[in-house]
């Protein structure tokens, strides 16, 4: 018998991210259509670079300049440096070089260091999805002006593939679910008034708490969603499967009423008579109910016409019949 959690959930993606710009520019670029499916890494925009590349090449420039004249720099140390033991040279023209050579290498690598902050303000640039999702509708157009300081971003990318389906269940079924959830129990999640079949999903997450004001708590399904059927923020049903509870009797439920002394079944004997007999429900599922007590397994139960008997009633059990084959039926008519 399965032991099914049902309650109503909400789809939600299991990542979302607003792209917003880190430098300012007019973009030149937009490479994707609003709801395009776009992968991590996939270029969505890029903004003017013509700026930026123009400074790079002047800071490139400039540390050529500053290592040419490290060269001579260097040179003219060397020169100083044998000269000085001959007096040719004084020590402050020595000191004089020295300083010149470490001035000339901090320029270098303050000159770097600028050309490294200039290239990356140019990958900056260039704006990349940092998830494989669905884009929204876009909220700036080609040639528009961006700044980094602007609330609206623009464009939310969703993680639908995978997916995740969120729902609440009482206190009362916390050990059920947290079973469920070691075990990697599988629901099914069903989307109202579609008519595709339900989509498999396996228990995920438990919230650390439970809701003091609803005494309720917060479980998700994550889903694969190979063929999107799930769809951020979309209302689903949800069917948890907690336990499976094995041995358990089982029948039609057509098979089991209500009755003034509780539930009833009709019980066939073995001398092809009825008889009522009293039963104790312990879950209906889809069309099969399981009990745990009033009859035994092998038992002969009426699941159709109830209502034309009594106790004591004999009945008549009618095999199916087999449908006759076309042919068949016309030779018997004699007309085949």
């Amino acid at each position: 018998m399965p032991v099914i959690l049902s309650a109503p959930g909400t789809v939600e993606p299991l990542a979302n991210v607003a792209v917003r710009p880190r430098v300012e520019g007019q973009i030149v670029e937009v490479a994707f259509s609003e709801g395009d499916l776009v992968q991590e890494g996939s270029v969505l925009f890029r903004l003017d670079d013509r700026m930026v590349k123009a400074q790079i090449a002047q800071a490139e420039a400039n540390i050529a300049k500053d290592e040419a004249g490290l060269r001579d720099a260097e040179a003219t140390l060397t020169r100083r440096q044998a000269l000085i033991g001959k007096q040719i040279v004084t020590e402050a023209a020595l000191d004089q070089a020295r300083f010149a050579v470490e001035g000339l290498k901090a320029s270098i690598a303050a000159g770097r260091a600028l050309l490294e902050s200039q290239k990356t303000q140019l990958d900056y640039l260039t704006i990349r999805a940092p998830i494989t999702g669905r884009t929204g509708s876009l909220a700036a157009k080609l040639g528009a002006m961006v700044r980094t300081l602007e609330p609206t971003a623009l464009v939310t990318i969703n993680q639908t593939r995978p997916i995740l389906v969120s729902f609440t269940v009482p206190q009362g079924e916390l050990g059920a679910v947290r079973r469920a959830l070691a075990a990697k129990a599988t629901a099914e999640i069903v989307v109202p008034g579609a008519r595709r079949s339900p989509v498999r999903g396996t228990i995920s997450f438990i919230d650390n708490q439970v809701d003091k004001q609803t005494g309720s708590i917060l479980v998700k399904l994550m889903a694969d969603n190979t063929d999107e059927v799930l769809w951020p923020g979309l209302a689903v049903e949800v069917a948890l499967t907690v336990e499976v509870k094995p041995r358990m009797l089982s029948a039609p439920a057509s098979a089991v009423l209500p009755a003034q002394q509780g539930m009833i079944t009709w019980v066939i004997g073995p001398d092809s008579k009825v008889a009522p007999r009293v039963v104790t429900v312990e879950r209906i599922v889809g069309q099969t109910v399981y009990l745990s007590s009033g009859v035994t397994a092998g038992e002969r139960v009426v699941t159709d016409g109830q209502l034309r008997l009594a106790p004591g009633a004999p009945v008549t059990i009618e095999e199916p019949r087999r449908p006759v084959p076309l042919g068949e039926e016309r030779r018997a008519d004699g007309r085949g």
